[in-house]
Order: structure tokens, then sequence, then C-alpha cells
């Protein structure tokens, strides 16, 4: 018994729509499991393989409903390629309203990447493709689709290289005179540029350091995301800062984990009095783990340091280097 024709078309489209489905559906439903920068980059570029599986079985669903493009093969890989178009297209339309999730120019862009790289490398191995006389070079289209993909994956690259360099600094914790401390600090109302230390700070003669200006301006100040966070097997947290000033300034440092709740008393909060000239500050490990009121704070998953004052009376600056662990 034979089966319709229409039966069979639905029998090749039904498994593919579905497919659609189901990852619109993760699309919808998934999040970074953790909010870092490395888990955020990666779930944007996973955007690329996502939307190149949808053209995909865009493809075979038009394949299966449009028979009569068939001599023209060319034309399913256009349809893919409009589908996965519009379905990117209402998918950021939609999130606008979505609380939690928000619109973004990236994604889109992603998208129709993966769906333009894996058409291309779908094209390049169809036999019914090629047998049409499409004779456009298979390794061409396959390396420009992979340079396309790579390209599109350098900031994924560069990023995992800087948390690699993070990884091998310690037991320094932050070092201003190196490159890969750079997507990790982010002034607050406060400006930063690295210098040369100044020629007063003796026995630093030459040494790259942060020169951080307060303004005069509510909380200004500085923060380090995403240091390296298991700071066990260590006693001390170690901190050298310059004050080319002539008067004590109050700086508070800020210490965070995982679990922090944003309440003040559920971190570390110490605030000193900088001196003028050198200040070696230390910080016992056991005094951060102790700081929140109602729990230990958990130093193998630390999440930011963060560098501030309360509004000062007039601008000042500090010299700032390393910040290690002992």
């Amino acid at each position: 018994m034979s089966v319709p024709r229409t039966g069979r078309a639905w029998g090749r489209a039904l498994p593919a729509l579905a497919g659609i489905v189901f990852l619109l559906w993760v699309l919808a439903v998934g999040r970074p499991p953790r909010p870092t920068m490395l888990w955020h980059e990666l779930y944007n570029l996973g955007h690329i393989p996502l939307f190149g599986v949808i053209a995909l079985l865009a493809l075979e669903v038009s394949r299966g409903l449009l028979p009569g493009f068939n001599a023209r093969p060319f034309s399913h890989y256009l349809i893919a390629f409009v589908s996965v178009a519009v379905i990117s297209l209402v998918s950021e339309i939609v999130q606008l309203d979505l609380p939690g999730r928000k619109a973004e120019v990236q994604d889109a862009v992603h998208n129709l990447i993966g769906a333009v790289c894996f058409l291309a490398i779908r094209s390049a191995i169809d036999p019914g493709y090629r047998s049409q006389g499409n004779r456009a070079p298979r390794g061409l289209l396959v390396g420009a689709a992979l340079f396309a993909l790579f390209v599109s994956s350098w900031d994924l690259i560069e990023l995992a290289w800087h948390y690699g360099m993070r990884a091998a600094a310690v037991p320094v914790v932050v070092d201003f005179d190196s490159r890969w401390q750079q997507p990790f600090i982010r002034p607050l109302r406060a400006s930063l540029t690295i210098v040369s230390a100044p020629d007063e700070w003796r026995g630093n003669g030459g040494q790259r350091v942060a020169e951080i200006q307060f303004p005069h301006e509510p909380w200004p100040g500085v923060t380090i995301v995403e240091p390296y966070p298991d700071w066990t097997g260590y006693h001390t947290l170690r901190v050298r800062i310059f004050s080319p000033g002539a008067e004590p300034v109050p700086l508070t440092f800020r210490i965070d984990d995982a679990r922090h709740n944003q309440e003040h008393k559920d971190r570390f909060n110490r605030t000193v009095n900088i001196e003028p000239g050198l200040n070696d500050l230390s910080f016992a490990l056991d005094d951060i783990r102790r700081a929140p009121a109602d729990r230990e704070m958990d130093v193998s998953e630390i999440t930011q340091i963060i560098l501030f004052t309360s509004r000062p009376d007039q601008p000042f600056r500090l010299y700032l280097s390393d910040i290690w662990l002992e």
C-alpha cells in the first residue's frame, strides 16, 4: 500500500518542525548556569550552533513541504535562511517584554552567522544540490564557513586566555601591569590609569601601577570582578598603596563571595586610613571568612573586590600595585 505524497511530505517535515520547536523552547528557558563573563560569552555564542541546527531543520521542512522546488535546490536553502531570519527577529522582539531578558543585536547577528555557515557546509556535502550543476568548490565553502565561525568565536577565545592567565598568576590576585587583568577592572565614578610608580615611591621605581583618581562624587571606587576565586590554603591578603597627598584619606575594602545576598552585613567591609606615603596593608583570611554576620564566607568562591570611599571633601588620588595572597 503506497503512502500518499502529502503523508510522505509531512512525515519528513514534522520531525524537523518538532526539532525547531524544541530548540526554541531551549532558547526561551535556558540561562547561563553562573553569572560570569565566560558563561555569558559561551551562552551568547551558543546562538550560532543553535540557529545553525534550526536552519538545517528548516531546510528539511522546506524539502518536505515544497517538493516543487527540488529542481531548484538553492530555493530550499534560501527558504531556510529566510525562515531563520524571521524566527530570529521575532525571538528578539518577544524578549523586549520578557522580565530578565533583553533583545541584543549581537544575538541576532550570531543567529544569522550560524544559519549561513551551517547551510554553506551542508550545501558542500549535499549530493542533490551539487547534481544540479552547482560547482562552487566544496573546500572553499567549508573553509569560508569555518573561518567565519572562528572569527565569531574570537571574543570567547580571547576571554578564555584572560581567564587562563588569571589562574597562572596566583598567588597574585590583581596585577595592574598585565594585559590579562583588563576585563576584570571596572572603575565606578573614578578614573583608573596604568602609569609608572611616582618617584616618591622608593623601591618601586619603574613598576607599572594603577593611578586611581577619586572625584568629589558619591562612592567613587574600583571594582575587580571575578578575581581568581579560590583563596583556600592562604592566610593573608596583601595590598600595597601609595598616597601622594598630605592628609590621610579613608578607603573601604569590600569582598564578596558567591553566596552574598547584597546586604551590608553579609560581606567583608573594612575601612582604613591611607596615610601619606607607602601603606602596606594586610587582611587576615580568617577575618574575611568570619565577616558575614550569619555565616562563614566561602573563600573558595570569591566573586569581587571593591575599593571605594564615600564622597570625599576634596578629590584625591592613590597609586595601587598588585594585590596578592600569602
